[in-house]
């Protein structure tokens, strides 16, 4: 009878799954200089060695880690961007909904920490920057600009580059969180952030609603 693998690769996936798990909280509270590997280790239950084994140094955990927190907490993101409504009668309404609800979801403690530390570590690596980018921030344009490209072909939104268009709607949206939350540091008022994000909005269709 023939021997299966499955067994071993869905040990070899808990086990990494347990390493980024416990890794997240580690540099999220220590950063990475302070960090230790031994540390991670410990909280993942798994030895010092096995985690090299998986991710090859610290470094690369740490990519590994900012990333999939960045997938993570981008999940209600997702979410928020597929409630788009897009039928003629609602899709108004709806884009100002989905506006305020990823607003929200930037505006966490967890959001903010993950924020904070990318910030601290684009300098010592880069690569940190396009690490997250890639596993968060890119997914939800690319999920953005598809619901704007179905807005586009029923003629609802002029729209020549839907990438371009998402791109901008997150920036007219979210362009007074960093003062009216102290970069993240504060809530924030949440009259002054709906009144901002409507603004965002109200701009973001003057240039792109279809006249006429």
């Amino acid at each position: 009878m023939a021997v299966t693998n499955v067994p071993a690769r869905r040990i070899a996936v808990d086990k990494r799954r347990s390493i980024l798990d416990a890794a997240g909280p580690v540099f999220g509270e220590a950063g990475y200089e302070r960090a230790s590997v031994d540390a991670i280790a410990s909280a993942a239950g798994v030895s010092k060695p096995t985690i090299y084994s998986y991710f090859g140094s610290k470094e690369q955990l740490f990519r590994e880690s900012v990333a999939d927190s960045a997938m993570s907490l981008n999940a209600d993101s997702l979410v928020a961007v597929q409630s788009l409504d897009i039928r003629p009668a609602h899709w108004r309404a709806s884009i100002l909904q989905v506006a305020i609800k990823l607003t929200a979801c930037f505006r966490t403690e967890c959001s903010a920490s993950l924020s904070r530390l990318v910030n601290a570590e684009i300098g010592r690596d880069p690569e940190v920057f396009s690490s997250v980018r890639a596993a968060g921030y890119l997914p939800i344009v690319e999920a953005l600009a598809g619901r704007l490209a179905m807005l586009g072909n029923a003629g609802l939104l002029t729209v020549g580059d839907p990438v371009l268009a998402a791109k901008q709607f997150f920036a007219l949206t979210q362009a007074e969180l960093p003062d009216l939350t102290a970069l993240g540091t504060l809530v924030g008022s949440e009259t002054a952030i709906r009144r901002a994000v409507t603004a965002g909005v109200e701009t973001f269709l003057s240039a792109y609603e279809t006249q006429g």
